[in-house]
């Protein structure tokens, strides 16, 4: 079916966002083509698959684009930003493709700058939870193996923490934090970023590529956060 034009405002403000140091990474264009799935088909797909890996497509893409209602705005920068982020922090030169974004939106650049401030916070806060899940999913055999260990430091040093809390992390691999509490702070996000902080995890599941245990926790997990278990088994076979 036909992308709306905020789906489509989507798409390329990831992508330009993406592209802003100069590198499309596997990280970044894993998260912005898990928005393409089940909403386009065969040459469609195809067609945004190659917009995509060009930053010169994209905004020529976006010349011909019909803006998409105001109220879509802020949630397509909170979107946009949020690829900043998939590093662990946003840079200043994608700072400055987020306000020329919001600019193309019709948006104050002090606004998306406030906006950035409070996102990145709340990603802190979101990290934190998906570096928990991910410690209960390495402990899910009741042993954490090497491969494990290092997929786990890998995570959280791709995922936006608080500035001085990576080190203090690492430990969680070992005392993972009360279940309950992280599917509380789990219910309180929006389906699609739930969905997002589920994809961060398949690499600590798949880090042995044999421990059908740590699969398992993975499908419970999911189905502990709203997140249909047929989807987060897709996720595992990407």
């Amino acid at each position: 079916m036909p992308l709306s034009p905020e789906q489509e405002w989507t798409l390329v403000a990831c992508g330009l966002v993406a592209h802003a140091d100069g590198v499309l990474d596997a990280a970044e264009l894993e998260q912005v083509l898990w928005m393409l799935d089940e909403r386009l088909d065969g040459d469609d797909s195809a067609a945004w698959v190659e917009r995509l890996g060009s930053e010169d497509a994209l905004r020529t893409h976006a010349k011909g684009l019909q803006l998409p209602p105001p109220l879509f705005s802020e949630d397509i920068l909170s979107k946009a930003w949020r690829m900043a982020l998939t590093d662990g922090r946003g840079t200043d030169r994608e700072a400055q493709v987020h306000d020329e974004l919001a600019g193309m939106l019709g948006e104050d650049a002090d606004a998306a700058a406030r906006w950035r401030q409070a996102w990145s916070t709340q990603a802190e806060a979101r990290a934190e939870l998906i570096a928990g899940f991910a410690a209960h999913i390495a402990q899910a055999d009741g042993q954490v193996s090497d491969a494990e260990r290092e997929s786990f430091d890998a995570l959280l040093g791709r995922l936006p923490l608080a500035e001085g809390t990576t080190e203090a992390m690492k430990n969680l691999i070992d005392e993972p934090p009360e279940m309950m509490m992280l599917i509380g702070g789990f219910a309180g996000l929006a389906p699609e970023e739930r969905r997002i902080a589920m994809l961060e995890l398949v690499p600590v599941v798949t880090a042995d590529g044999r421990d059908a245990v740590a699969r398992k926790a993975f499908i419970d997990l999911a189905g502990a956060i709203a997140i249909d278990p047929a989807e987060a088994q897709r996720m595992l076979e990407r």
